[in-house]
């Protein structure tokens, strides 16, 4: 039984995550029922004639933006965005936006970053191309009304430590124009069209060849993962060098269980909501099991990013919005097939893969994790999982679990990359499997925090020039 302490501290680091771990204006308020409310109206997300005919990754549009951190800091970096032809999960054409981030001064060959945000959102407002340019707060309805936080700013600090080693930084939508969440294969094809079209985008200074690395926490590592699952077939020329992430949430089922009560159980009615935004036909399917009320809750989560749908939800329990046990719900085979469908592909990445998870993680559970790594290794990836369990005291629930890992995670996730990115770097062999206290304490960890992430945010504070 977690202790009145840890449910305490637990549900404080919750809300420091879900917010950007920053302090900005504005406030949260409790969602009530509405429409979903329209983006603010912005010619650049128009899709020109003709678009569904261009390849995959062909740039239709491009602009030069300013890119602010840490909810309202500019950052001292050339920026533009993107919007490209991808391909949606039937195989359709769609369309999406990247955020290309170098460092100023002269343009050369460098490695390409593709950091994916956990958006876990289904709003277009709440997509990164947004966020990124009106800073991490932003208003999901009106200019009069309350905002929201669609970015949390720890997402930006990562991504700007690549940044820093004088890598482009590429920061895509991967739900879409849309803006999907938990759709399968989908994010993977906007990722890959989203390096093409950065690729081909002559003022960054790339080139096909380029080294690739991928990197996102939870919701960006569920777009990360498919990422790696499709380069093979669906774009083979992306020379991924490597992908890191963490959470990546691919046992949709066993997240719902183990997220329930805790306060990242917003997440369930979203996840219900996202499916549904997928699938409409769901919809009769679902009023067979869920209340009237559960799917007004589910229906509002449309409405929100993500901050604003934890907070308003924090310890959220399914149960009493249920007319059956969760378990028949999830037995009923059209609600299992789409379920099933955003599981574990069984496809093999051929890029290396490094994997970090807390064992006491409530938002994607060990033992998914566990699953996703078995598979990539029977199939021969080459993968470095990293299964982080505090000793049994005081608080193991809240060590390693899922706010905390995305912090501790990070450095050594980071160093990883560093080392599959530096030139003439060798090829990993086989399934590194290690149960560790911290991967945060690893030397190489260390050795990133300072300059990476501690002085790189220190730099950007004071408006200095990355990388």
């Amino acid at each position: 039984m977690r202790s009145a302490m840890s449910k305490w501290m637990t549900a404080g680091l919750a809300a420091l995550v879900a917010i950007g771990m920053a302090v900005g204006p504005g406030v949260i308020e409790a969602p009530t029922a509405s429409a979903e409310p329209a983006p603010p109206r912005d010619a650049f997300y128009d899709l020109p004639g003709g678009w569904a005919s261009t390849a995959p990754g062909a740039i239709l549009k491009s602009r030069p933006v300013n890119i602010r951190a840490a909810q309202l800091l500019p950052l001292n970096v050339r920026a533009w965005q993107l919007l490209y032809r991808s391909t949606a999960a039937d195989g359709s054409p769609y369309a999406a936006v990247t955020t290309v981030m170098i460092p100023k001064g002269t343009v050369k060959p460098r490695p390409l970053l593709s950091y994916q945000a956990a958006t876990d959102s289904v709003l277009r407002i709440c997509n990164p191309s947004y966020a990124l340019v009106t800073g991490s707060i932003v208003n999901t309805a009106d200019p009069a009304g309350p905002v929201t936080f669609a970015l949390p700013a720890a997402e930006i600090a990562f991504a700007a430590a690549g940044l820093q080693q004088g890598w482009a930084v590429a920061m895509p939508d991967h739900g879409g124009v849309d803006n999907r969440f938990l759709t399968p294969r989908q994010p993977g094809f906007a990722v890959l069209d989203g390096i093409r079209a950065v690729q081909h985008f002559q003022p960054v200074g790339l080139n096909s060849r380029v080294p690739v690395g991928l990197w996102g926490y939870s919701g960006g590592a569920i777009a990360s993962s498919w990422t790696v699952e499709e380069q093979p077939t669906y774009a083979p020329e992306v020379n991924i060098q490597g992908a890191a992430f963490g959470a990546a949430e691919r046992d949709l089922a066993g997240s719902l269980r183990a997220v329930n009560r805790t306060p990242l159980a917003g997440l369930v009615p979203l996840a219900f909501g996202a499916v549904l935004k997928d699938q409409p036909e769901l919809d009769p399917v679902l009023a067979k099991y869920v209340t009237p009320q559960g799917r007004r809750i589910i229906a509002e989560t449309r409405n929100h990013c993500l901050a604003q749908n934890v907070l308003s939800n924090l310890e959220f329990d399914y149960r009493p919005y249920l007319t059956k046990p969760l378990d028949v719900v999830l037995a009923d085979p059209q609600v299992k097939a789409a379920f099933d469908s955003r599981g574990i592909s069984g496809r093999h990445p051929t890029a290396p893969v490094y994997v970090y998870n807390g064992v006491t993680e409530e938002v994607s559970p060990i033992a998914g994790e566990d699953k996703l790594v078995q598979s990539y290794c029977s199939g021969g990836t080459p993968v470095t999982y990293r299964r982080e369990q505090i000793p049994p005291r005081p608080v193991p629930e809240l060590m390693t679990t899922h706010g905390v890992v995305a912090i501790t995670g990070a450095p050594n996730a980071f160093a990883w990359l560093k080392t599959r990115l530096a030139p003439g770097a060798s090829r990993p062999k086989g399934c590194d499997i290690q149960t560790v206290p911290t991967s945060l304490l690893t030397p190489q960890a260390l050795a990133t925090l300072g300059p990476s992430f501690i002085g790189n945010t220190l730099l950007a504070a004071i408006g200095q020039p990355l990388g």
